[in-house]
């Protein structure tokens, strides 16, 4: 079992320190995410890099997770895999943002511990389909009209003009 993530940090001791996270944090306890679900079970995985690069502190990381979401085809629950990756410059004002190179995405950031699962959560809000769906016909509703469809294909309203036609 990985461990569990942190709730908050000092963002730029972390850098000093070049931490990594490799952890686990519940869905349950996402509370943005979780209207977004149908079920809030389950565990979302992160690995996070705080270091410098490029002169620039810096916060690199990874989620992914198994989300329960609603097919908007057939409206029942589809399991839906999730992931996303950023690349954060952190910085303390805006007058930093401005030069920071193009690579970062900027992380506005203050002294003493921000909240780590934020960071994650956005992410991983971001990261949603569009529109969740199932990647097969998936119920029985659809499978009926496709072949209703199929029916109506074969139906040839003006067929019998011919005939009319050829007898003249």
């Amino acid at each position: 079992m990985q461990n569990a993530l942190p709730e908050s940090v000092d963002f730029l001791k972390q850098v000093e320190r070049d931490a990594r996270y490799d952890g686990v944090w519940p869905v349950r306890q996402l509370l943005r995410l979780k209207p977004s679900l149908l079920s809030d079970g389950g565990d979302i995985s992160a690995q996070l890099t705080f270091t410098t690069r490029a002169g620039v502190p810096c916060l690199d990381g990874r989620v992914q997770a198994d989300l329960q979401l609603e097919c908007q085809r057939c409206l029942e629950t589809v399991t839906t895999h999730v992931e996303g990756g950023f690349h954060f410059g952190l910085v303390t004002s805006e007058d930093e943002m401005a030069l920071l190179p193009e690579e970062f995405e900027p992380l506005l950031v203050s002294q003493g511990e921000q909240s780590l699962i934020d960071v994650i959560e956005d992410e991983l809000i971001l990261s949603l389909p569009l529109v969740p769906r199932h990647e097969h016909d998936c119920s029985q509703l659809l499978k009926e009209q496709e072949t209703d469809r199929k029916e109506e294909d074969t139906y040839k309203p003006f067929a019998g003009l011919k005939d009319l036609m050829t007898d003249s």
